[in-house]
C-alpha cells in the first residue's frame, strides 16, 4: 500500500491531479503533514502556500529522495 511507503515530513512532487480548483501544476513540490489512511488522503503543504490533499489511487505523485 502507498501509505506504508510514505510518512509525515516526506517531500513529494505532483505528477497529475484531477482537481480543477487548484492552481497546482505538474512539478509542484510540497511536504506531507497528515495521512488519512481510512480516507485514502495525503495532506500536503505545497511550496506555493496551498494546502491540498492528494487522493491515493486518483492523483499521481512521486516521493522526492533526499
Amino acid at each position: 500500500m502507498v501509505t506504508d511507503k510514505i510518512k509525515i515530513g516526506d517531500k513529494i512532487e505532483l505528477i497529475e491531479t484531477d482537481d480543477s480548483w487548484t492552481n497546482l501544476k505538474k512539478g509542484s513540490k510540497g511536504t506531507i503533514y497528515k495521512i488519512e489512511k481510512d480516507q485514502d488522503l495525503i495532506w500536503v503543504n505545497w511550496e506555493s502556500g496551498e494546502k491540498l490533499a492528494l487522493i491515493i489511487g486518483v492523483d499521481k505523485f512521486k516521493l522526492i529522495r533526499k
